[in-house]
């Protein structure tokens, strides 16, 4: 059993430690490298730490957050996508 604890992706209502993801879940902070990142899941618990779920065609699947195409493994142009009201990066074929 988790814990699920909601939250507005607007604002910082989670514990010290954790941050909001998109799909309004508090999931730990990142502090190094997502692992999950690509693997199906139901929510950001899924993909926690350092990756939330997000939309990926008719899936949803592990996406690492991004600002800036600078943000994703190798950096290229075009790397960090908009993915409804977030960015991540994209995901290998």
């Amino acid at each position: 059993m988790r814990c699920e604890e909601k939250c507005n992706p607007g604002s910082g209502l989670c514990e010290p430690g954790y941050q909001c993801a998109p799909d309004g879940l508090c999931v730990q902070e990142c502090s190094g490298t997502p692992v999950s990142v690509g693997e199906d899941c139901e929510n950001s618990l899924d993909c926690a730490p350092c990756s939330v779920c997000l939309s990926s065609g008719a899936e949803l699947r592990c996406r690492q957050p991004c600002r800036l195409d600078r943000d994703c493994p190798g950096g290229a142009t075009g790397a960090c996508e908009q993915v409804g009201d977030t960015k991540a990066c994209r995901l290998s074929l």
